[in-house]
């Protein structure tokens, strides 16, 4: 049971909802501590609940046969990952793992079910999740089928902006982490942040990225810079 409803009320779970029903969500969520480096769930595992992260900060990502790793989000408070596992039955699609140390809110499949009896808006806002996810999918295909390692790593530096990641822009992020991102490498990871640095659309410090200048980089994205 959760104490305070406010992280719920910003989650786009919860968007539209009447305030009783944020009491109501507040009996029906978990909070679960997990340290850093613990594994939340991997690929092909039986899912029956979503999560909230309400601190810490969580990768969703997939390990292929060749061991590589391909990053699709870090998420920080507020957001909302597993959430499909609630409409289906089938394997999880992707591991989340926690990356440091975390509380996150899990709301069980029967707990779900109840909910939204209630409040079909909560149903409607995970269509509404879904649908984001689908879209974000669209463009990041295009983006890493078809532009140069410069426009692989603006995007993903863009959406972990968008999504919030970081202060003010500023992001701590390994450049392997940028690279599981981005589907380059490491070393491409390097050459393209020293040259937007040089640029003046990044700043890069101390194990931090900081973006100068949002829509400069939006134009390399498009390859128009």
């Amino acid at each position: 049971m959760l104490r305070d409803t406010t992280l719920l009320a910003q989650t786009p779970l919860f968007q539209g909802v009447p305030p009783q029903a944020l009491e109501i969500a507040q009996e029906a969520f978990t909070a679960r501590f997990y340290p850093a480096g613990t594994t939340v769930f991997k690929a092909g595992d039986l899912g029956a609940a979503l999560y909230v992260v309400q601190q810490g900060r969580v990768r969703i990502f997939r390990t292929y046969l060749d061991e590589r790793e391909r990053v699709f989000a870090f998420l920080g408070p507020g957001e909302v990952f597993g959430e499909m596992s609630l409409l289906d039955e089938e394997p999880r699609s992707a591991s989340a793992e926690v990356v440091a140390d975390s509380v996150l809110l899990v709301l069980y499949r029967e707990a779900y079910q109840g909910l939204i009896r209630r409040y079909p808006q909560v149903a409607h806002n995970i269509a509404g999740i879904l649908a984001k996810r689908l879209r974000e999918a669209d463009l990041e295909l295009e983006v890493l089928s078809f532009e140069e390692a410069r426009g692989r790593v603006a995007y993903a530096l863009l959406k972990l902006y968008r999504q919030g990641f970081g202060e003010n822009g500023r992001m701590k992020l390994t450049h392997l982490e940028l690279a599981q991102l981005s589907g380059t490498s490491r070393e491409t990871v390097t050459r393209v942040l020293h040259a937007l640095k040089n640029e003046g659309l990044l700043r890069v410090t101390g194990g931090y990225v900081e973006i100068v200048d949002t829509t400069t980089l939006e134009e390399v994205l498009y390859g128009l810079r």
